[in-house]
């Protein structure tokens, strides 16, 4: 009996596998690197939408209840939200602080309108400066400086 001997050629080669595997191996990398810095950005941002939706819940509760205000403070990374007779203090996320000219913001409201002259703040959070302005119950923000590392 004679041996068969079959030739097939239609597999690939270990060395077009290797490059296969290695042009995948540097497009995750990329990818991951897009991913980590664009979360990063992600959580600055839900660190901010966290005061902006403290504000938001001062002007609401100030249709109710003719005292509501919001205190921001220089030296620290706290706030006070004060509505329905109720004090509660409150951190920025993410290690923000708050850039003031004087030592304390008070954002005071009555009837959903904004009774104060303080209108704007400045919140630094770890890679980015913020700027809240408040005008008449619109709050914009404008991102001014930012470092991502």
């Amino acid at each position: 009996m004679e041996k068969l001997h079959y030739r097939d050629n239609s597999a690939f080669s270990l060395i077009e596998m290797m490059a296969v595997l290695f042009i995948v191996g540097i497009l995750i990398i990329i990818l991951s690197m897009i991913t980590i810095s664009n979360y990063s950005k992600y959580k600055d941002r839900m660190a901010l939408n966290e005061v902006i939706s403290d504000i938001y819940l001062v002007q609401t509760d100030s249709l109710k209840s003719n005292n509501s205000y919001i205190d921001f403070f220089t030296r620290d990374n706290e706030y006070i939200v004060y509505s329905n007779g109720k004090k509660v203090w409150k951190k920025i996320p993410r290690g923000g602080r708050t850039l003031l000219n004087g030592n304390t913001i008070r954002l005071k409201y009555r009837h959903g309108n904004l009774v104060s002259k303080a209108n704007t703040i400045d919140v630094k959070l770890s890679s980015c400066k913020y700027r809240v302005i408040v005008h008449l119950g619109i709050y914009f923000t404008k991102k001014f400086t930012c470092k991502y590392i």
